[in-house]
């Protein structure tokens, strides 16, 4: 769902003197933009704003009586700032509130610590491997069936539940979406769309073998074959 089908947010909009304020109030947040205004004397008239501060509130569990402070940050623009609170919004409260249609896919948006910025919905009740950057600048690789926790994401398997930070996480695929890019790449008309897989007799040259299903060659466990996956990047060999 991109930003132009989003449902409009009902803001409440003042104007006070050098301050512009949009809010949001309900049951469960307080959604706060307020823009700060600077004087401009070109004559024109016309009104300034420096910046915009946003913040989101909770109320399901204020603190002293007053909204609980969840969030906030600054945005050169309104529709910046805006995108921020949708998306926080997206990730702190439960999906059965109602609030995933102001979110959309900005609720499964991350950073990961490479800069990359994915949408990891396709992701979500599939079987995943995640490498992560450790404080020692190693790597380790962990997999599970992956699913979020707010801004965190999840990879369960039998007996274990392992808890990922995304700004830690280097990549991340599955087997069905690495094949399609596999696909994609080889543009090779044999190519199965599942792991190593052509529709293929094996031949001079192929490093595979003769595949479970007659007429096909599985590449599973060999070395890059040369007559088939000549120019695929090598994770999508694995």
């Amino acid at each position: 769902m991109n930003a132009g089908l989003l449902q409009p947010i009902p803001w409440t909009f003042t104007d006070a003197p050098g301050v512009l304020q949009w809010t949001w109030v309900t049951d469960h947040f307080v959604a706060r933009v307020t823009g700060t205004e600077v004087p401009e004397d070109d004559g024109t008239g016309r009104r300034v704003v420096r910046s915009y501060a946003w913040d989101l509130a909770d109320r399901i569990r204020p603190q002293q009586g007053a909204p609980r402070h969840l969030v906030d940050g600054i945005a050169s623009s309104f529709d910046e700032a805006e995108s921020r609170v949708r998306e926080h919004l997206g990730k702190s409260y439960d999906s059965r509130l109602g609030y995933r249609r102001f979110a959309g896919s900005l609720a499964f948006t991350f950073t990961l610590s490479t800069g990359e910025v994915i949408d990891v919905s396709p992701f979500i009740g599939t079987r995943c491997s995640v490498t992560v950057l450790l404080p020692d600048r190693s790597e380790r690789t962990v997999s599970g069936e992956f699913d979020l926790d707010h801004y965190k994401w999840q990879l369960s398997s039998p007996g274990e539940v392992i808890t990922v930070i995304p700004e830690h996480v280097l990549r991340i695929t599955n087997r069905s979406l690495a094949a399609e890019r596999a696909a994609a790449i080889t543009h090779i008309d044999s190519y199965s769309g599942v792991g190593r897989i052509y529709r293929e007799e094996p031949r001079p040259g192929c490093t595979g073998r003769p595949g479970y299903t007659v007429g096909s060659v599985d590449h599973a466990g060999a070395h890059r074959c040369p007559l088939h996956e000549s120019g695929l990047p090598e994770h999508l060999l694995r």
